[in-house]
């Protein structure tokens, strides 16, 4: 080997060298600078976005563009509570920390050429999230300390970068709680054992405050273990959780309403008359969520919800004081508010039951009234009205026996209470109804089959017109508990009788007509409209009935 050719090889080798040393240096220096320049920009873009109400307390950051890495130890969100005073509408006090977290494949030349940060995952080991609602009412905003925002202020992007994009996240263990103030304490939800993933997420670091700033796609969050206490008596607790926030749908299984002490304890704890309700169902499947609106605003937008094994059971106990007079609100009056909005489009229900049960003042057992295989629809559940009626379908078995089923009309954006409703009762032997009867009435039903009862109610401007027509045969009545002065003085009739007969047989005899009655009943706004429903067709059933 010639002398030139030896140094013309040693020169190449040197400089091959000293370019590798540079390159070296000069990625050591931007690892350095990427990891410096996203870490601070990350602290003052939760602060920016939130008015300094939220800040970012980020571990260092380990960017190595060889491996096509970025991690950080932990990331802590905390709040500024004298800031958060200072915004006209404060946000919800935050306690978040999240560890062991990874960006992997990061798309080096696309951050060094292109100025986009590209990542195929991002994964944290555990996150856990405590947030506490605030009343609102409570906080009193000082309006010369409020920030000031311009909207069309476009920040400077972080290095240059304009678009992040993360083609998968996975947070597998995640934990959060939620408390909220009410009048007498505060209520609780929490999420023990919680995983969020998404398909894709993009956030534009330059769009100015007031913009959407983040996309995503395929969120989803599933869950067990969720529990949620409203007050100091009672709890929701929920088997499991689905709910994806970019398809708009949602699925509970497995949940349950109830009290968290027995029913003599919760009664004794009531000061006045109160429905003890408790409900459960299999499952719960929501499709068409509108997430955003819920979160921004309160407001429950959904298409249809359907319901699978719905359980509800009510006990009214007539043994409390009684509350003082009031008025009740009628449908009309609640779809006509405005906050907070409600739009159900379909609400479904499959394999429901209710029980309600009465328990009057000297008894020792409540009444029941069992309304099972309940399947029903509901649509246009709106609230402000927008127009549509309310249209309800029922089909179910009272006490298990008879066939029931009904169709509701109700124009929500009427000015009085109006509706209409029209129904049909099936075969069914009397004395089922018993179970409620001798337990709630001074009479009980001694035998007789009802063979089917048509109703119709027509209300209009707070007036309700009824017909009914009952079919059945064989009836027989016992009055107990002073007889007739009891059977008045309980309220089944209005008209004063010292002596009547039950008719046991409509129609009354081969090819004659069945007798039927019509009845008219003003709304009484003192009375709940559950109730005036009640009397409505209490009315005419006692007309044919008595002779």
């Amino acid at each position: 080997m010639s002398v030139r050719l030896r140094y013309w090889i040693a020169g190449a080798f040197l400089a091959l060298l000293v370019l590798a040393v540079g390159g070296a240096l000069y990625l050591r220096w931007w690892d350095r600078y990427v990891e410096v320049g996203l870490g601070k920009w990350a602290v003052a873009e939760v602060s920016r976005r939130t008015g300094g109400t939220y800040q970012l307390i980020l571990g260092d950051l380990d960017f190595r563009p060889l491996a096509g890495s970025l991690s950080f130890d932990s990331a802590v969100t905390v709040t500024d509570t004298a800031a958060n005073r200072k915004r006209a509408a404060p946000l919800p006090i935050l306690n978040a920390r999240a560890t062991g977290c990874q960006l992997s494949g990061v798309g080096v030349l696309s951050l060094l050429l292109q100025k986009h940060f590209n990542a195929r995952h991002m994964g944290c080991g555990s996150v856990t999230a405590s947030v506490q609602l605030l009343l609102v009412a409570a906080v009193v905003a000082d309006k010369d300390t409020e920030p000031t925002r311009a909207p069309d202020e476009r920040p400077a992007p972080p290095l240059g970068i304009s678009h992040f994009r993360i083609a998968n996240v996975s947070f597998p263990t995640l934990v959060f709680s939620l408390r909220r103030p009410i009048p007498r304490g505060q209520s609780y939800l929490s999420l023990e054992r919680a995983r969020l993933t998404a398909e894709l997420m993009e956030y534009d670091p330059t769009a100015p405050l007031g913009q959407r700033a983040g996309s995503s796609k395929g969120v989803r969050l599933d869950a067990s273990g969720f529990l949620l206490r409203p007050d100091t008596v009672s709890e929701f607790a929920i088997g499991g959780i689905d709910i994806g926030l970019s398809d708009s749908t949602l699925r509970l299984d497995s949940v349950v309403y109830r009290l968290r002490v027995p029913d003599s304890v919760w009664a004794k704890a009531q000061r006045r008359r109160t429905d003890r309700i408790m409900f459960g169902f299999d499952s719960l499947v929501g499709r068409g969520l509108d997430y955003r609106k819920f979160v921004r605003a309160g407001e429950f937008n959904v298409r249809v919800l359907e319901l699978n094994g719905a359980r509800l059971d009510v006990l009214s106990d007539k043994r409390l004081p009684p509350n003082p007079p009031s008025r009740h609100s009628i449908p009309q009056v609640a779809a006509q508010s405005t906050s907070p909005a409600l739009r159900l489009d379909t609400l479904i229900l499959h394999d429901a039951q209710i029980v309600y049960q009465e328990h009057k003042p000297k008894r020792d057992r409540p009444g029941k009234l069992t309304f099972g295989k309940l399947e029903a629809s509901m649509a246009n559940v709106h609230i402000p009205s927008q127009g549509a009626p309310l249209e309800i379908d029922v089909s179910t078995r009272l006490m298990n026996a008879g066939l029931l089923t009904a169709h509701a009309t109700v124009p929500l954006d009427a000015a009085d209470f109006e509706f209409k409703l029209k129904g049909k009762l099936g075969t069914m032997p009397a004395m089922m109804l018993n179970e409620f009867l001798e337990h709630t009435e001074p009479m009980v039903l001694k035998g007789g089959t009802i063979d089917s009862m048509n109703f119709s109610i027509n209300t209009s401007k707070g007036v309700a017109k009824t017909t009914l027509v009952p079919y059945y045969h064989d009836l027989a009545i016992d009055f107990k508990g002073g007889g007739v002065g009891g059977f008045l003085k309980a309220g089944l009739i209005e008209f004063a009788a010292n002596k009547f007969k039950v008719r046991a047989t409509n129609p009354e005899g081969a090819g004659k007509p069945p007798r039927k009655a019509t009845t008219t009943r003003t709304y009484d706004p003192m009375k709940a409209w559950l109730a005036y429903l009640w009397l409505c067709l209490r009315d005419p059933m006692m007309k044919t009935i008595i002779k």
